[in-house]
């Protein structure tokens, strides 16, 4: 009789054990009693979140144009609460022989970059110019504003260039910065 309940409990064991019965029971001692809770607010707004396409199908040789555009770290009052780096970033397929280059504008023009042979090309056979990362800081309001001045030089006035189409698109990408 006693090895008859001995053999009834093993079996039983062994049949919880092969049905993948579990129990288990998981608790946490965490306590988000913390004084400050605040989240801080990521805001970045440029003129478009997307990419910007720039219309230079017109542009004949001899003639420029500019294209104005802002960043800033502010939107209908609200301030970033964080540290914003960004980086401007100019793609075309530069069919066109065209002289790209980024300024800034803050009181003077600064010239940001030249977009050129020397910037590297994607699979997609795009030359991809990027700016140096720029920085805008949460303690204070910020307006960055840039112009695109794009030229096709006088030089290139043959029916070689004719009816040549070409892409600009500017992309801004943003991140917060973090510390070191």
């Amino acid at each position: 009789m006693k090895y008859k309940l001995v053999i009834i409990l093993l079996l039983s064991a062994c049949i919880l054990l092969l049905s993948g019965v579990t129990y288990s029971v998981f608790t946490s001692d965490a306590s988000l009693e913390v004084q400050e809770q605040d989240i801080a607010k990521f805001i970045f707004e440029t003129e478009q979140t997307d990419q910007i396409h720039l219309p230079i199908q017109e542009l004949k040789p001899g003639e420029n144009t500019s294209f104005n555009f802002s960043v800033t770290n502010a939107k209908d009052g609200s301030l970033s609460n964080v540290t914003v780096e960004y980086q401007i970033t100019l793609k075309t397929f530069h069919f066109m022989p065209l002289v790209l280059e980024l300024y800034k504008k803050n009181g003077e023009e600064k010239k940001i970059m030249t977009c050129d042979e020397s910037y590297s090309r994607d699979s997609n056979n795009e030359l991809v110019c990027n700016s140096p990362v720029l920085e805008m800081t949460y303690e204070q309001e910020s307006l960055d504003e840039y112009i695109l001045k794009v030229s096709f030089p006088a030089e290139y006035n043959t029916n070689e260039y004719a009816d040549l189409i070409d892409v600009l698109d500017l992309e801004i990408a943003s991140w917060q910065k973090l510390e070191e």
